[in-house]
This record gives C-alpha cells, structure tokens and sequence, in this order.
C-alpha cells in the first residue's frame, strides 16, 4: 500500500459516512463530520421551517500538501492529496455546534458563491472562519444542502463583511430566489 491514508467514506443509503483515521497509532475520529440536518425557521410570523443538510469536506481538517510534510500524514480523497492536520481537526470538532447555533444568527458573504461564520474559539488570536456554500436540494428529503467547503482561522478577515440572515439564504435558496448582497 502506497505511503499516506487513504480516507474511507462509506456509503450508507445516500448518504457518505466519514471512517476513522489512523496516524502513525493514534485513531482520529471523524464521525463529527457526518452528514446531519438542521431545521431553519425564519422569523417572520406563519414562515415555513426548511430542512437543511450539512455536509463536509476534506478541507476542515486538512491543509494543502507540502513534500516536506511528513508521508505519514498525507491523506488523499478521490484524487485530491492533503496533508491532514491535527490542528484543523481539533478545531473542527466545533462545527457541528457552529452550525447548529448559526441558523438563528447572520453570516457573511465571500467569495462567488460561497458564505462564511466567523466564530472566536477560545485558544484562537484570529477568528474561525467557516466556508461553506448552499444550494436547493435535489432529494425531497430537504430543502436546501450546505455543504462546509473549509474551516480555519483567519487573522485578516475583513471586519465589515457583508452579510445575510442565515434564515433569509436558506429561505431564498429554497425557493430559487436570487441572493444579492447588499448595496453600499
């Protein structure tokens, strides 16, 4: 077997289930990053709940991969080799939690398409950004799919990040309605 982890994501129903990995004897669980749904209730009087899907990637507790790093940690994911990082994975058994708590607050808009939740973790100088993108669901199981690109602490995120209730970006996403950022 060549040098490096394999990831495992198993396949349960429709549904991809992330395997523990091992590095060099120490297990590193992964299951918090298991597919889980949210309900999203804007807060308008009579407003419909969403059933929402979160799902993660590779980048939430992963960095990109360097030949000086050790082979030991070199991860691949399809075709994709990261170096995994117990930095980031200890800073991703939060997202869950992050997640949860974000569905009654606001989040920013980044880049394209994407969106972000800066939240302070205690031990962090920088806030922890939270990259992720939505989209309408394509399952009658639910109504919009978010999907956590990457996770990291971020020292030079901007501190006036436009920004979006997350009901609204779900609610709009549902419908297919356009998300428009503010006008300055």
């Amino acid at each position: 077997m060549p040098l490096g982890v394999h990831l495992m994501l198993r396949v349960l129903g429709h549904t991809m289930i992330r395997e523990d990995i091992v590095i060099q004897g120490v297990t590193y669980r992964l299951s918090h990053l298991n597919p889980f749904a949210v309900p999203v209730t804007p807060k308008v009087e009579g407003a419909p709940t969403f059933a929402m899907r979160v799902s993660f990637g590779l980048h939430t507790f992963s960095k990109e991969w360097d030949a000086s790093y050790p082979t030991h940690h070199k991860i691949r994911e399809g075709s994709e080799d990261r170096c995994f990082c117990p930095i980031r994975h200890e800073h991703s058994l939060h997202l869950p939690r992050i997640i949860k708590q974000s569905v009654t607050g606001k989040v920013f808009f980044s880049q394209n398409h994407n969106y972000l939740i800066a939240e302070g973790l205690e031990g962090l100088n920088a806030p922890y950004a939270v990259f992720f993108k939505v989209e309408t669901a394509k399952s009658r199981d639910f109504d919009v799919v978010m999907f956590v690109v990457s996770a990291y602490p971020k020292p030079n995120l901007p501190k006036n990040l436009d920004k979006i209730t997350f009901a609204t970006l779900v609610a709009k996403t549902a419908r297919g309605e356009a998300i428009k950022r503010p006008k300055k």
